[in-house]
């Protein structure tokens, strides 16, 4: 029953939610009572159901009620005239979360600066004619000021300008804020959870990065160290849900604490029950109370409280209560993917529970047989269960996390012990809390390298995302499970064409590849160089030895690009070529310099646009990697690669974009190949770079600025290349690569690969009839 209400509870608070944001709070009265009513007069009509409908009706008043309460303030503020204008206004708030960065996001060469963003309460404003308002509204603080110490419930002030509510978040407005200014600091409270979590990050500062990252994040949620490729690689892997605490933390923490409550000698049972629920309570705070945190934590509560009163409560009924409990009292939480996914991984695993009832006796061979086969279970459940809601975010299928988790699940324990006595040793010995947390360090590099491996050997399969997507793999797998229930009731015939519904199901929403690799190995032997699909932008490898080559250009992703050196094996970078300082040419460079060594970097002398050389700048010194800028003449030598710098001799200003024209032009030989390695070269410095005389024919070229029309007219004729390679995007929106630009490669014979179509490109040598500089493009495809 507890789980019936649970469900109705939600499914009518997000109906409401959503609905009353899209007609507006008036109409949506109108439509609640016009379902109360005709609630009622069918409940007359049918008294036999009388009850069920009266229970319908009764959450349907209570969960809109809620939802207007909560709501109306949002849509009506005083903010809401300002949205979208210029105007200033001198603010105070009062933080309610942990600042996390930002991103900037990159649009072709661009990028965006990263921000700070933070939750908080407006309870102050002031407008610029000194007219003052004290209110009380959720809002979102946008912000390029440095507020990465500050904790919850600090009262900061600034000067703000007001962007659009988002009442599907709760949120009142978004301020984008300038000159932050800290008015009041946190309450003690908010104060010990700060220095709890900075003492377990402390702890492992000095781990490698996953670890260092990865064991805040799980233990108490601090997620600011977790690296980028990390974090997707979990995603992708369908370990996601460890990169934060979930439930299985919760449940840790109840042990740890009823453990912790005996052997201090308390043995009345309910003093044991009121200490275990302040501990969780405590842990709530230090954790932050996330959607996922705050599911097992009302769920706990439910069954303490059931406890206190010597109540039997089924887990079902707990977690029921629990969502119908944290739904009222917070509305938002109805349309939290976050929160939906907890709740259905705990449904699972509980309708498991309730069903499977594995038998114990036989052999002990038979019984581990039988162990094993109840993990896989228990996994396999809380994957299906989650899988329409990971697919409808854009995660595909993650084929792979059934494995991962299998695998991971046992680290998870081990790592929050020693994660939480690390971080209450670290807040008094620094030192010792070192010691204590390696242990729990060494159980998250188990799991990252799970997630990485996984990620790498088995990436998600392709689905649609959004409603349609989540909602369509729902309907196969409800068909697959009555092929299961088929098989067991209706026998083979039943079972067989459910199956066959499903697989057809699946084949057709399934999103089909772009197109079929031609490569059965990859890489192929041999390979010279490799254009890397990454997006739109360039990153190339030349092969110089095994484990080794030089890199140019590093591309905008920097999961893609580690993937792609991983594919090909390659560990030593001992030159790195950045043409140019532009997004998607170096933004890439954290996936080259993980788990690598890098030789020195060769650079553009052109230092703009400044925000990405300063970041190139700071990766590369924390990695230890020198940096010279690239000169005309300059002339490396590789293991079986040779290179010569060409280009700039100058600085072209104002004939096009200027990193453009400055990129660093490089001509190479890798074992006999002549390659040509252009950057984004425009038609000005181009015709510059055919002046001076210095190009032939070559038997690869890197194709200039992702084959866009801005190609000087004697480039492909002067070059000659046997292959052209393009690195572009899938869908760009700058029209790349230009069908003038791919028809002159193609006219004086060169055969044009593109990374949008083709994914990874592999030149090889080929034996053709004695020629020794014959060669061939592979296309991995994508």
């Amino acid at each position: 029953m507890g789980l019936r209400i649970g469900a109705l509870l939600w499914a009518i608070t997000a109906c409401a939610l959503a609905a009353e944001v899209a007609i507006g709070v008036r109409a949506w009265v109108v439509v609640v009572c016009a379902v109360a009513l005709g609630l009622a007069v069918v409940a007359r009509r049918w008294p036999t159901n009388r009850r069920a409908l009266l229970v319908v009706g009764g959450a349907v008043l209570l969960a809109s009620a809620v939802v207007t309460w909560r709501v109306a303030p949002l849509v009506s503020s005083p903010l809401v005239p300002l949205a979208g204008t210029r105007a200033t206004l001198d603010v105070v708030v009062s933080t309610t979360g942990d600042p996390t960065t930002r991103s900037g996001r990159t649009s072709g060469s661009r990028r965006t600066d990263d921000e700070w963003q933070l939750d908080g309460a407006l309870t102050r404003m002031r407008a610029s004619d000194g007219t003052a308002t004290d209110v009380d509204l959720p809002v979102r603080l946008l912000t390029s000021d440095d507020v990465s110490a500050v904790l919850p419930g600090t009262v900061l002030t600034g000067t703000a300008r007001v962007l659009p509510a988002d009442p599907l978040r709760g949120r009142a407005a978004t301020l984008v804020v300038r000159s932050v200014q800290v008015r009041s600091g946190p309450p003690a409270v908010q104060g010990i959870a700060g220095a709890l979590r900075s003492a377990l990050r402390e702890s492992v500062a000095e781990r490698p990065p996953d670890e260092a990252g990865l064991l805040p994040g799980l233990v108490v949620g601090d997620t600011s160290a977790v690296p980028d490729d990390l974090d997707r690689a979990m995603r992708d892997s369908g370990l996601a849900h460890l990169t934060a605490v979930s439930g299985g933390n919760v449940a840790v923490v109840v042990l740890l604490a009823l453990g912790a409550v005996r052997v201090a000698g308390v043995h009345r049972g309910r003093l044991q029950i009121v200490l275990v629920g302040a501990v969780v309570a405590a842990y709530v705070v230090v954790a932050r109370p996330e959607p996922s945190v705050v599911r097992a934590a009302g769920m706990t509560a439910v069954v303490l409280g059931a406890l206190l009163l010597d109540l039997r409560v089924r887990a079902a009924d707990a977690l029921g209560l629990a969502v119908a409990a944290l739904v009222l009292l917070d509305p938002f939480l109805a349309l939290s993917v976050g929160f939906a996914m907890s709740a259905a991984a705990t449904w699972g695993l509980v309708l498991l529970a309730a069903r499977w009832r594995p038998r114990t006796d036989g052999p002990w061979p038979v019984r581990v047989v039988r162990g094993a086969g109840a993990l896989l279970g228990v996994s396999a459940v809380a994957q299906l269960a989650v899988a329409p809601l990971v697919a409808g975010i854009g995660g595909g299928l993650p084929v792979g996390g059934l494995v991962a988790n299998l695998l991971a699940e046992p680290a998870v324990a081990p790592a929050t012990v020693c994660g939480i006595l690390a971080a209450l040793v670290g807040v008094l010995w620094p030192a010792a809390a070192a010691v204590v947390a390696l242990p729990g360090a060494w159980a998250v590099g188990w799991i990252a390298r799970i997630a990485r491996s996984t990620a790498d050997a088995a990436p998600p399969l392709p689905w649609p995302s959004g409603w349609a997507g989540g909602l369509s793999l729902l309907a196969v797998l409800l068909v697959g499970c009555v092929a299961v229930l088929g098989a067991r009731r209706a026998g083979e015939r039943v079972a067989r064409a459910c199956a066959a519904l499903a697989l057809v199901g699946g084949l057709v929403v399934a999103a089909p590849p772009a197109t079929v690799p031609n490569a059965t190995a990859w890489p192929p032997p041999g390979w010279r160089v490799v254009m890397c699909d990454v997006g739109q932008g360039d990153a190339a490898v030349l092969a110089t030895a095994p484990g080794e080559a030089v890199v140019v250009d590093v591309g905008p992703d920097p999961v893609l690009l580690d993937r792609c050196l991983r594919r090909l094996g390659v560990v030593r970078v001992p030159l790195l070529v950045l043409t140019h300082f532009h997004a998607d040419h170096v933004e890439g460079l954290p996936g080259l310099l993980r788990g690598r060594s890098v030789g020195i970097a060769l650079v553009s002398p052109l230092e703009e646009p400044p925000g990405e050389t300063a970041r190139v700048r700071r990766w590369l010194d924390g990695a230890g990697v020198g940096l010279r800028v690239a000169a005309p003449g300059d002339l490396w030598s590789v293991g079986a690669a040779r290179l010569r710098v060409l280009w700039p001799q100058r600085l072209l200003r104002g004939e096009g974009s200027d990193p453009n024209n400055s990129s660093v032009v490089v001509r190479a030989d890798v074992g006999g190949t002549s390659l040509l390695l252009c950057g984004d070269l425009e038609t000005a410095a181009q015709e510059a770079v055919l002046a001076l005389g210095v190009l032939d024919h070559v038997d690869v070229v890197k194709v200039p600025h992702h084959g866009s029309a801005k190609q000087a007219p004697g480039w492909a004729s002067t070059t000659r290349p046997r292959v052209a390679l393009v690195g572009v995007g899938v869908g760009n929106d700058y029209g790349h690569p230009s069908p003038r630009t791919v028809a002159d490669y193609r006219a004086v014979g060169a055969v044009v690969g593109r990374t949008d179509l083709d994914g990874d490109l592999a030149v090889v040598p080929l034996d053709d009839h004695g020629d020794p500089h014959g060669l061939g493009l592979v296309r991995r495809g994508r």
